[in-house]
């Protein structure tokens, strides 16, 4: 199967809507995307599927077999609810195998037998001695900057050199999320401001959400409407 073809295929496999196909254009073209900041804007799967694309795209560009992939979450519970408890209705079975034990999915070896690992990140120091070369947290607001500087610090494969992190939340938690991604205030040392994109999606932008949702989210307070709703940052900051 040649690129284009394959291409043609994941575009009807992930039946993005515009707003996440914005997102998976960014990372072509930036290391760090962070993609949402609103509920109900798509993160989880289109960091599901984005895992899948890299991992193929890597495969046609450094026809290197087994690269892998892990996408996190800040514990077990939000790992299963988030991803674990769809992957096996989600990926079609011509795509690759399920490994339900190690929590991992394999693609088939026409698209290069590459491996995304779904991991949790109640120890992060689990992964110390791990690589990976495609990295998605899901709501990394929910984890502090040690745990996205060490996971960075994993961030490697190689003969690959355009090794992808990509991340999604909403607007609350963490404060260095949106410090960084955001309001792009970059610690002294940081060498890589250039490779930080902040992708925002709102509900509206979610062409498969049930408008009884939308009632739930504009009858919130009027903070809570404001961050999730609307995807303002400061809402949940103020009084």
């Amino acid at each position: 199967m040649n690129e284009n073809e394959e291409v043609i295929k994941f575009t009807e496999l992930a039946n993005f809507f515009p707003k996440q196909k914005e997102a998976q254009e960014t990372s072509k073209r930036f290391k760090y995307v962070l993609f949402g900041g609103s509920v109900g804007s798509g993160k989880s799967r289109w960091l599901r599927w984005m895992m899948i694309y890299w991992l193929i795209k890597l495969f046609q560009k450094y026809k290197q077999k087994g690269i892998r992939a892990g996408l996190f979450c800040e514990d077990y519970p939000s790992l299963n609810d988030r991803h674990l408890s769809k992957v096996k209705f989600e990926f079609p079975a011509w795509l690759g195998e399920w490994n339900q034990q190690r929590h991992e999915f394999t693609l088939a070896p026409e698209y290069g037998s590459g491996i995304l690992a779904f991991r949790n990140l109640d120890d992060p120091t689990k992964y110390l001695s791990v690589e990976f070369a495609i990295m998605g947290v899901d709501e990394i607001n929910r984890n502090p900057k040690s745990t996205f500087d060490m996971l960075r610090s994993r961030l490697r494969w190689p003969g690959i050199k355009d090794v992808k992190f990509l991340a999604g939340c909403n607007p609350m938690g963490e404060a260095w999320v949106k410090n960084i991604w955001v309001k792009r205030l970059f610690p002294p040392e940081e060498k890589e401001q250039y490779e930080f994109v902040f992708v925002p999606a709102l509900p509206t932008d979610n062409p498969y959400l049930p408008q009884e949702y939308y009632k739930s989210l504009e009858s919130l307070p009027e903070n809570q409407r404001r961050a999730y709703l609307e995807g303002n940052w400061d809402a949940l900051d103020e009084g």
